[in-house]
């Protein structure tokens, strides 16, 4: 194989790497914006909060 091209597993592994990257970011992007939303609107957040529980008390196996 020529020195100038890499191996074709390389690209793969290269592209699965940025996309776990992309979605690390999004990840870590989609919480710090629940953070904000819960700081902004406290009420809010903790109705959701409440409402959540609720489900998950109410949901059966």
């Amino acid at each position: 194989m020529p020195a100038d091209q890499p191996p074709p597993q390389s690209e793969a592994a290269r592209e699965a790497r940025d996309r776990r990257r992309r979605r690390e970011n999004f990840l870590a992007d989609l919480a710090e914006a629940q953070r904000l939303r819960e700081r902004v609107a406290p009420r809010r957040a903790r109705m959701a909060r409440l409402r959540q529980q609720q489900l998950l008390r109410t949901f059966f196996y």
